[in-house]
């Protein structure tokens, strides 16, 4: 596990008691002593707590936890950050409740908003986006501090806590999305990485929602930063034909990030452990007992352009080659992904926005989307496609792709298994308004391309399989931009 350090700093409360003593008959004044009294009540209600204290530039990715006692009788905690240099420094912040924060304790687990906010508030019924409302316990609860982005100066941090007592609320109730559009079985297309409000994305949930229905998805999936705060209130924006799949984008910001989709809507995922802890299996597993799928992202995004996911890829199901609009990055992510095919590893490909805004950006909603042939569209059809490969990427939304392998009457679609020692036939449909002219397709085998063409020449080839175990296809432009790419159909020697 990373390095942890409890911080005690000394401890400041504040409470106010000074009341008006001036009576009037004016009824003005009466009402003006009505709301000094509020005011002064609701103070006195209240205490406030400051810490403070310094980050050296070497304690970069250090998880610090600052305790706070709440006593008996609160009802709300409030929590502002204030760091030096922000314009050069980044630190995130979270906070678990009196159950504690030992490794995988989502019973502590409160809240996360990283980077992205610097103040939140907790109470019985509501709760900041990125933080999970509920009682408020008499305990030590523990604040999360944790320096990503550090200049040589360090950073010198205050933390002003507020505990509220008041009257109790209706507490908190779930509304998760519905798990289940409908019963058909066929292609939908969807996104499976986006952020709203409750981790670093700049729309609400309904926003979010609004925007994929107008884009006719048929399903995203919400994958916030470090938190599950998102899927616990989806339900409140369900729409009729949209599919909300609940995820988490576990961020160890050091050492890659990665997807969990297909969540229960109350899982929460550790995200606080380092490679060499040997732990990342405990966590993909937890995944895999909620239905789920784990899928590497953006392994390239980093300053080096080198490989930044530093968990072994063999717990994972698959990986996220194509993050909003295809780049270098993106041929980087490819190039790593097939070569773990060609090493005989049979790892998913998506593609996803990765969106943080309606528009305006490289990772617009829808773009690219990955097409999944599941037997209902539903969380378990999509998830359950998904884990048999049955799916393929593009950036064009009206874009239909079909790739297939035939031999003695067995066929073979994306994602299946042909068995077979002779030449197969390899049928490829392809329909779209929107495909270039001179756009071009390329079947790829483990040894390589076995054979580019045409758009308008797509069926009736004989490709010998002898040396390959696996076929996929690209669709490009003339200027090598991705397009379209299909997951492999798998071939299969005879014994």
């Amino acid at each position: 596990m990373q390095n942890s350090q409890q911080v005690n700093i000394r401890h400041y409360s504040f409470t106010h008691t000074h009341s008006p003593l001036m009576a009037s008959k004016r009824l003005a004044f009466l009402v003006l002593l009505i709301l000094c009294f509020t005011a002064n009540l609701h103070a006195q209600n209240s205490q406030t707590i400051i810490r403070s204290g310094h980050i050296d530039s070497a304690d970069i990715f250090k998880l610090i936890y600052v305790p706070i006692k709440v006593p008996d009788g609160i009802t709300g905690i409030s929590v502002k950050e204030e760091y030096s240099n922000p314009s050069k420094n980044v630190l995130n912040m979270g906070i678990f409740g009196e159950e504690g924060y030992d490794l995988g304790n989502a019973a502590g687990f409160r809240g996360w908003s990283g980077g992205a906010k610097k103040e939140f508030f907790i109470n019985e019924a509501q709760a900041s986006t990125g933080y999970v409302a509920g009682p408020v316990k008499k305990g030590t609860w523990n604040i999360l501090i944790y320096p990503s982005t550090i200049d040589r100066e360090g950073i010198d941090w205050k933390l002003t806590i507020t505990l509220i007592s008041g009257t109790h609320q209706v507490p908190f109730k779930a509304a998760p999305a519905k798990t289940t559009v409908n019963n058909k079985a066929g292609w939908y297309r969807g996104d499976l990485h986006m952020h709203t409000l409750h981790s670093d994305g700049k729309r609400t949930q309904q926003e979010l929602a609004d925007e994929a229905v107008a884009k006719h998805l048929n399903y995203i999936i919400s994958t916030e930063h470090n938190t599950n705060s998102a899927n616990l209130q989806w339900g409140k924006y369900d729409r009729k034909n949209l599919l909300i799949i609940n995820g988490e984008e576990v961020t160890t910001t050091a050492y890659g990030h990665w997807n969990a989709i297909g969540l229960k809507p109350q899982t929460w995922i550790e995200w606080r452990y380092a490679p060499k802890d040997n732990t990342i299996k405990r966590y993909t597993e937890q995944v895999h007992r909620d239905g789920g799928l784990c899928i590497i992202n953006h392994p390239f995004y980093t300053p080096t352009l080198t490989n930044g996911f530093a968990f072994n890829p063999a717990f994972f199901d698959g990986i996220e080659v194509w993050n909003g609009n295809w780049d270098a990055l993106d041929e980087l992510d490819l190039k790593w992904w097939n070569d773990l095919l060609k090493s005989g590893k049979r790892m998913l490909a998506i593609g996803a926005s990765d969106t943080h805004v309606s528009s305006g950006s490289p990772n617009n909603l829808g773009t690219p989307q990955t097409i999944v042939y599941a037997k209902t569209l539903s969380q378990t059809g999509i998830i359950n496609g998904l884990r048999q490969d049955k799916a393929y990427i593009t950036s064009i939304p009206d874009l239909k792709l079909d790739l297939s392998a035939e031999h003695a009457e067995k066929r073979a679609g994306i994602g299946d298994e042909l068995i077979s020692n002779e030449n197969v036939q390899v049928s490829i449909s392809l329909t779209s308004t929107l495909v270039p002219a001179d756009a071009t397709l390329t079947l790829i085998g483990s040894q390589g391309i076995i054979q580019s063409l045409k758009t308008t020449n797509t069926s009736g080839l004989d490709i010998n399989i002898k040396n390959t175990s696996y076929l996929r296809l690209e669709l490009r432009d003339s200027n090598g931009q991705m397009l379209a790419m299909t997951n492999p159909i798998w071939i299969k020697a005879k014994s």
